[in-house]
């Protein structure tokens, strides 16, 4: 045997030990297979329990059938078995589907393997217009459909394509939901572009205003030109934040569209389609007399909905965008980009998957609990303390379901109070005008004004302290004696207005004047509270001081045992007040630093491994962590073993 031939046999061997995300990679690499003669031989398997074909096979009968349709063609699966390929004209198209003695398989349609090109011509217009295949790649695609007959590996290559779009994902979700099972590959599509299809390519905006007007604007436009009621309902999709319906329009619909429109919202439609179209509705309430019905019934859901409700819409949602956005992280999707954009991506995936469940009647509290069973939530509690750094006026604790029923409310109040003319139907008033009503009264300050899922980063145009506020607070920190009411107004304003770190640094110089102490904090719930809010106020402030004094603190109690915080808790203390520190480096020492004094504190076996799991996924997450934690992960294998 020639050492070439000693080579590829190495090389064949070790492609199976490498993972399939490699080895596909690899594998699509034309120079790669050329150099190393690897001879690739594609399946295909048609359903969940569907039989499967060497694809050359199956396409080659396919193609043979479209051109003779009345001619009998048979194809053998991968067990050896017969199948007769049936290709039928229907309503001016081609129908496809696969008989052997008393079962019949629908296929999709694959005239686009024909040789003829108006077939092929007519099939991809065809489809690229049903799943709103975007601009930038139709061009090159027509040209390679009008050039010639399709090879296999460039079918199967365009039928990705069209599988990677909001269209094609949320009818594989339903379908497989019909089936009775859904894989989570299904719910959470693995390829980049696919989310840029879902809610605009981020490009080079950093901030989320710059996206909207640079790439969801364009996507609402775009969508509504492709279809004007279902890119109505697709852009809605997308409104995480009232800037974003404020951009789409119902002028292309007729009053009898957008009525029907609206009935499916209210009654089917997921939460953030629900919110935008309230937006979209009160807007100009006086065009759109004959909305409020629909206006009410959403509105008075959300008020009615109960956020420990797990059959309620707010758990769903939760849920769901815990799942995606975990899943988004565990694989690396989007890794490098801004925090806003894959929370956007997130949320607008976790609301196609509810359509979905909607569509196909699954039970909203069965999906909730499964949800939990599948085990990720941490990730994306970690992903959101690590994204803190760059977005710290967002915790990951905002996704509870009783902080967006807040937020949704919040924002239904600034829809009323932006409304341009009179509410026409009395009932829709009292829902939500005035103090007294309904809307006013679900939920408490400030939790309405609390930043959304794309407002987590420090702005500057935010509004500072009244002087009166101002006064009260530095009067509380300057006191003699320091009790958790004393820092109520800085741990209230701090989400709310401009603070800054120097405004901040008052409360720093407070624990150090009183030596630590804290009169009237014996409840140990109350105190971590106390200490994990103003650690939200060092993060929001960008206040480096406060922050390393609120090592100290939490490390004088713990000496006094007045705090004996679970290492989680604690972890997430230190995470929210390592984002004081803006630049990574900086960031890492600091959060390293504080988990390895956490880890020193952990004594019990099961603690010890839970809390490795997590520091070793937080370093996943952030390898610039890696240097910093070293010490802390060796300290907790050496207990955990």
């Amino acid at each position: 045997m020639t050492n070439e031939a000693i080579r590829h046999i190495f090389v064949r061997t070790a492609l199976e030990f490498l993972p399939p995300r490699m080895r596909s990679s690899l594998l699509d690499n034309d120079e790669f297979v050329d150099r190393w003669g690897l001879a690739i031989i594609a399946g295909v398997t048609l359903g969940k329990d569907g039989p499967s074909f060497q694809r050359n096979g199956l396409y080659g009968g396919i193609r043979e059938s479209i051109q003779v349709p009345s001619r009998e063609v048979v194809v053998e699966d991968d067990q050896s078995g017969e199948w007769r390929i049936r290709v039928q004209d229907k309503d001016g198209g081609l129908t496809f589907g696969l008989e052997q003695e008393e079962k019949f398989l629908s296929i999709p349609d694959h005239s686009g393997l024909a040789e003829d090109r108006h077939t092929r011509a007519k099939w991809y217009e065809k489809v690229t217009h049903e799943v709103n295949l975007e601009e930038t790649i139709l061009e090159d695609w027509k040209q390679k459909i009008d050039r010639g007959s399709l090879s296999d590996d460039e079918f199967a290559e365009l039928t990705e394509e069209l599988e990677l779009t909001p269209v094609s994902n949320f009818r594989n979700i339903h379908n497989s939901l019909l089936q009775g099972s859904v894989d989570i590959g299904t719910l959470v599509p693995c390829e980049r572009r696919y989310y840029d299809r879902l809610v605009g390519s981020i490009g080079s905006a950093l901030d989320a205003d710059t996206y909207i007007d640079s790439a969801a604007v364009p996507l609402i436009h775009s969508l509504q030109r492709w279809d004007p009621i279902r890119g109505f309902l697709m852009s809605l999709l997308i409104c995480s934040k009232g800037r974003v319906s404020a951009n789409i329009r119902t002028d292309g619909l007729s009053e009898d569209e957008l009525l029907r429109c609206y009935e499916w919202i209210s009654t089917r439609g997921d939460p953030v389609s629900q919110i935008g179209a309230v937006e979209v509705a009160l807007r100009d309430i006086e065009r759109n007399r004959t909305l409020e019905p629909y206006v009410e019934r959403i509105v008075e859901a959300f008020i009615s909905d109960g956020a420990d409700d797990e059959g309620g819409c707010f758990a769903l949602l939760s849920s769901m965008v815990v799942l995606v956005a975990s899943e988004l992280s565990r694989r690396g999707i989007m890794k490098e980009t801004n925090p806003f954009y894959r929370r956007q991506a997130a949320i607008a995936q976790a609301s196609l998957v509810i359509r979905a469940l909607k569509a196909s009647q699954t039970d909203s509290a069965s999906v909730v609990q499964w949800a939990r069973t599948v085990g990720i939530g941490h990730v994306f509690f970690l992903q959101g303390l690590v994204d803190l750094r760059l977005e710290p006026r967002w915790l990951p604790d905002s996704v509870a379901p009783e902080q967006l029923r807040a937020e949704f409310i919040g924002r239904v109040g600034n829809a009323v109070l932006q409304c341009k003319g009179t509410m026409q139907s009395e009932s829709l008033r009292k829902l939500v005008t005035g103090e007294g009503s309904r809307l006013s009264t679900a939920t408490e300050w400030p939790f309405p004004m609390l930043p959304g899922p794309l407002e987590g980063e420090v702005m500057a145009n935010q509004p500072s302290i009244p002087d009166e506020i101002m006064k009260d607070m530095t009067a509380g920190l300057e006191s003699d004696r320091l009790e958790p009411s004393s820092f109520a107004g800085i741990v209230n304003m701090a989400l709310l207005y401009k603070v800054q770190a120097s405004q901040a640094g008052l409360a720093a110089t407070a624990l150090r004047r009183v030596k630590y102490s804290i009169e009237n904090a014996d409840d140990e719930s109350s105190t971590f509270g106390l200490v994990g809010s103003l650690a939200n106020v060092a993060a929001v402030t960008r206040a480096t001081d406060l922050a390393d004094t609120l090592r100290v603190l939490t490390r004088v109690m713990r000496r006094r045992k007045r705090l004996n915080a679970d290492p989680d808790d604690e972890l997430r203390i230190a995470m929210v007040a390592a984002a004081s520190h803006e630049g990574l480096e900086d960031w890492a020492r600091f959060a390293g630093e504080w988990i390895t004094e956490i880890a020193y504190e952990v004594v019990e076996k099961d603690s010890a491994q839970s809390f490795l799991a997590k520091l070793r996924r937080l370093v996943q997450i952030e390898p610039a962590l890696a240097r910093h934690c070293a010490i802390a992960d060796a300290a907790l294998a050496s207990i955990a073993r």
